[in-house]
């Protein structure tokens, strides 16, 4: 009889076991994203010979990853309104590889650093040279017929016998094709230029919604590839973040380098928000987990972006946590260079 129960223990224990691995290695279809770190810009951006900073402009990111069985129940079982369960389709592209995307979210990060310092050295009266060199490929549907010609970081710089510097040009040249027809295209692959051929195609359902179910297209994500010329020279060390929302930080803290002026003031200084070249500052989503991130950090300031209402989003988090960290609403560069200005 306790050889029956000893060998009945010993199977339920086993069983436990195997469970509990598999609970832990077996990929769910969702992320769980939660807040991150709220980090000092000036170790990660350096310009030659710039002015040092009293204060601390930080980025602030968040901690995302795909669940497995365990973290799935766990945070579901939390009620923790600021770590969330996302669905792979919300953080992930349709027929997108883990190291596809995060190429894509380098790239955008490279991106980002290009246009804040366009907008920086502009701000500062610097003379910035950009530079259009193609179409950069940043994803291709392997579903479409483009997956046998073109591959994630191809540049694309000619099409029809036309050059393309960016998107808009080739936009221009594709706009009349129809579906079924070829299109060539004149690439660069690392050191290498290369003509290839391929079809416009009706994209997937899953790239697009029901109203656009007869869109066609290459089937690529893409991005322009720029080059910037600046003097004095910068350079980033960004430590493998990835995304757009530091583009605004970056920007600032570039300026601050640039100009005599220290703008931070002895501040401690958080944001978010994607910058383009005009100066505009996007949303990037995820704003309240970012609040939480900065109020750890100690921050006294948020710069969040007005539009799609993440400045809102942002108050109300600070307001649930009873943070003292003042939240600022920025639409544009400006609006954020002129209240650290007059900041005491």
């Amino acid at each position: 009889m306790r050889k029956n129960r000893s060998r009945i223990l010993y199977y339920i224990i086993v069983i436990v076991l195997v469970v509990g691995i598999a609970m832990n290695f077996i990929k769910l279809p969702y992320f769980i994203t939660q807040p991150g770190t709220a980090d000092a810009l000036e170790p990660m951006v350096t310009v030659e010979n710039g002015y040092k900073e009293k204060g601390t402009l930080r980025l602030v990111t968040i901690l995302e990853g795909q669940a497995n069985v365990l973290q799935y129940l766990k945070t579901k079982l939390d009620f923790n309104k600021y770590t969330q369960v996302l669905k792979q389709q919300q953080i992930q592209l349709a027929d997108e590889s883990p190291e596809e995307m995060e190429v894509r979210q380098l790239n955008y990060m490279d991106e980002s650093q290009i246009k804040a310092s366009y907008v920086a050295y502009k701000a500062a009266n610097k003379h910035p040279k950009l530079q259009y060199n193609g179409v950069l490929v940043v994803n291709v549907n392997s579903k479409m017929p483009v997956a046998k010609v073109l591959k994630v970081k191809d540049v694309i710089v000619g099409a029809e016998g036309k050059p393309v510097h960016q998107m808009e040009d080739l936009a221009h040249i594709l706009k009349n094709k129809k579906l079924g027809d070829s299109v060539n295209l004149k690439i660069k692959r690392g050191s290498k230029t290369l003509s290839v051929t391929t079809k416009m195609a009706r994209f997937p359902d899953e790239w697009v919604t029901s109203s656009e179910q007869k869109k066609i297209g290459l089937g690529i994500l893409q991005g322009d590839d720029m080059s910037l010329d600046v003097d004095p020279p910068v350079k980033f060390n960004t430590k493998g973040i990835g995304g757009p929302s530091a583009g605004l930080m970056m920007t600032l803290e570039i300026y601050n380098q640039l100009t005599k002026e220290d703008v931070s003031k002895g501040h401690d200084i958080c944001g978010t928000g994607e910058i383009f070249l005009d100066g505009t500052v996007g949303p990037i989503g995820g704003i309240k987990q970012k609040i939480v991130a900065a109020d750890k950090a100690g921050a006294e300031y948020f710069f969040a972006p007005t539009a799609e209402g993440e400045a809102k989003d942002a108050e109300a988090a600070a307001k649930d946590i009873g943070t003292d960290m003042k939240i600022v609403p920025v639409s544009k560069f400006d609006d954020a260079l002129k209240f650290l200005q007059k900041l005491n």
